[in-house]
């Protein structure tokens, strides 16, 4: 996994939680690069892992609440950091449609040894959006929380249905934005 994933992870823990509970978390978890990370290199997903499942028993919180808390908290970093100028598209659904064919077009150009999740759209009814997300990560929160975290860049109200998962054994997950006037 990209090493700016991991750098906005310990932002988050240490800007929510403090740096007490950031070296608590490294101690309890030992992760091989031992919470050393820099935004170009590619680490460990399990490291990750490890960490969120640590925090969730420690916090009583969901693991994919925390998960899905950390996508909206990255959606800024991730889009100030875009390979791609994306300050013309002025619409959350605009946004949105362009992550696969273009974002991740970019950002594969740049990082060829990164490993992007899959998106597929389709036309939903009532305008809404059906986006179907596939990843080995299986990180479906995450992709939630950031399309929230978008929905707030872009001052759109939505909901978001989720109801076919990876980790029920689905191909791949069924995300619907449902976009509110």
């Amino acid at each position: 996994m990209q090493g700016s994933i991991f750098t906005a992870f310990s932002d988050m823990v240490i800007e929510k939680m403090g740096m007490e509970q950031w070296n608590e978390l490294l101690e309890k978890t030992q992760p091989v690069s031992q919470g050393i990370y820099t935004k170009g290199e590619q680490y460990e997903d399990s490291e990750l892992v490890n960490m969120v499942v640590e925090l969730s028993e420690k916090t009583g919180v969901a693991a994919e609440k925390l998960i899905e808390a950390f996508g909206i908290y990255l959606f800024d970093q991730l889009y100030a950091a875009s390979p791609v100028d994306v300050s013309s598209i002025d619409n959350l659904r605009d946004f949105l449609l362009a992550i696969d064919q273009v974002i991740h077009v970019e950002v594969k150009r740049l990082h060829p040894k990164a490993y992007l999740p899959k998106f597929e759209y389709e036309q939903g009814e009532n305008n809404d959006l059906i986006m179907y997300y596939s990843s080995k990560r299986k990180l479906c929160h995450a992709s939630i929380g950031l399309i929230h975290g978008a929905a707030k860049k872009f001052n759109q109200g939505i909901a978001i249905d989720h109801p076919q998962c990876m980790h029920q054994g689905a191909e791949c997950c069924k995300l619907i934005v449902h976009f509110k006037d």
